[in-house]
This record gives C-alpha cells, structure tokens and sequence, in this order.
C-alpha cells in the first residue's frame, strides 16, 4: 500500500463522529424510502465492510469498531424516525399516489442493480441464479395474493418480519424492504408506529410527557419485534452473505435483482388499480423512476468522488 493509500484510509476511519451521524441518517432514510437500499448506502460511505465485521464478530471488533459506528448507528435511528412521519404524510394524504410513486421509486433502482449485477460477471450461472430467484420470490406472492394469508393483521409476528426486511435491507447490498413491505399493507403500520415512538421521545424531552405517558405513546409492543427481527437477521446473516459475496458476488447480485423484481411485479398488478386515473398513476411511476434514476447518478458520483 503506497503512503497515499495510507493517508485515504486513515482519514476514512477517522472521519468525524458528525459525518459518520449524518452518513448513518441517510442510512436510515434509504431503509425505508422506496428506490434506495440502505446496503448500498452502507457501501458507498465506506460503512458496510466495518458493519459485516463488527456483526460478525462483535466482542473481538468491539473496541476497534465502536468510535465510527456508534455516530452512525445513532444517526440510522433518527434517520428512520424522521422520514417515517413524513411518509405517512403522504399516505394519509393520497394513498394510491404515494404507492405510485414509491413503485416508481422502486423500478428506478432496478437499472443500477442491473449494472452492478453486471459488473460482478455474468454468465449461466447468474441468469439461473436469477431466474430461481424471481419465480420462488414471485410465487410466494401469488400464494398470498389468492390465499387469505395477504390479510395481515399487525401484530407481534408481523412487525418481527417488518424488522427482518428493514434488516435485509442493510445487510444485503441492493435489497429495498420496501416492496414487500407495500405489497403486504405493512408500510402505513410501521411508518405509524415509528412516528409514535419518535413523538413519545419529542414529547418526553420536551418536558410535555412524563416517563410514563412517553412509554404508552412509544408502541414498545411493536417496536420490540421489530427491533428483534432487524437484529436477529443481524446476527443470523452477516457471516453468510459476506461469504457468500466473497465466493459467488456475480450470482449473488442477480439473485438480489431476480428477488426485487419480483417482489415490485404484483404491486403493479394487484394493488396498483389501472383501471381509474391511468394517466395520472403512470404520471406518477414515471415520476417515482426519474427520481430514482437522478439519485442514482448522484450516488455514482459520490462513490466516485470516494475512490
């Protein structure tokens, strides 16, 4: 490694806690907001590499790891909270927009997985990989979709799966936990329970609820399986995808686009009603897919600015 390699990489790992907050924020947002993956959020800003080994070996990376995560961990959290309000503003105001555009949003992201699948190698393997992927994915949700089993109830179970997709989405690079999420009515229960949790803590700083008060707002009987779910996929895959990222990246990738594919299909044709407002709810997708598309040539210029 040259004397420059050096330098770049001590600065890396001694960036201020405030960057590594602020990094971690939009970490947290990329978990929920549709078009982005907070995996590759992790990537881009030099965090996933100590995130799968601080999980993968928590005491021995405990010391070595804890001044530049722990900006970021705390910065994910408020990250989260503070765009879940405002996305249940935009559900509440006009659901069937908001789903249009975050679908949108979603497809988006599909054109920069695809390249990076690309870039990883491409071969037989790969389109197998894909290909299995897309139909066990999709066929589960045909299942849901002419079963009763698509009538979730939020309930423990529920937000416990909530918190292994949103964990999904950190720990495996390109995943958004976003598509399964709206497919399954489960995007409007979270983003609500995550804007109570954040008004109990807004409330109990601000001297307006007592510790009591603030704990009943805060919905603990759903954020606990959620934070169980986000940290059991947590513990239960870091070593795994980081071996499996290591041996096969290329059917990896495309695995991962096979899934979002199909996890994205059946909210264009079951929950996405074309048969009222076409112009307006293509307007919207369209709109969802440029913003998407921009964000994208935003991040390949910040990972390029970061080489």
């Amino acid at each position: 490694m040259s004397e420059n390699d050096t330098i770049t990489e001590k600065k890396k790992k001694t960036a201020p806690a405030v960057v590594r907050f602020f990094q971690g924020m939009l970490v947290g947002v990329g978990g929920i907001l549709p078009g982005i993956s907070g995996g590759v959020l992790c990537a881009i800003f030099g965090l996933y590499q100590p995130v799968m080994e601080f999980l993968a070996h928590p005491v021995k990376n405990f010391r070595s790891h804890i001044k530049l995560l722990l900006p970021a961990g705390i910065g994910l959290v408020v990250g989260f909270l503070a765009l879940a309000r405002l996305v249940l503003l935009a559900f509440d105001k006009n659901g069937v927009i908001a789903t249009c555009v975050f679908t949108g949003l979603i497809l988006g992201m599909l054109p920069s997985l695809w390249r990076e699948a690309e870039e990883k190698g491409r071969g037989k393997a790969s389109y197998i990989t894909m290909a299995a992927a897309f139909a066990a994915v999709f066929g589960i949700f045909l299942v849901l979709e002419f079963t009763s089993a698509k009538a979730v109830e939020p309930g423990f179970f529920w937000f416990f799966v909530s918190g292994v997709l949103f964990g999904l989405g950190i720990v495996v690079p390109g995943m958004s936990a976003s598509s399964p999420l709206l497919y399954l009515g489960l995007m409007e229960p979270l983003l609500d329970v995550a804007g109570s949790f954040a008004d109990g803590i807004a409330g109990f700083i601000g001297g307006s609820l007592g510790f009591a008060q603030a704990v009943s707002v805060m919905r603990f009987d759903a954020v606990l399986p959620f934070v169980i779910g986000v940290v059991g996929i947590f513990v239960a895959l870091s070593r795994l995808v980081t071996a499996i990222i290591g041996k096969h990246p290329a059917e990896f990738y495309h695995g991962i686009f096979g899934i979002v594919a199909a996890t994205t299909l059946p909210i264009l044709i079951f929950t996405v009603d074309f048969a009222h407002g076409t112009l307006i709810k293509l307007a919207c997708i369209a709109a969802g897919f440029a913003a998407a598309w921009l964000l994208d040539r935003v991040q390949m210029r910040f990972a390029g600015d970061n080489v």
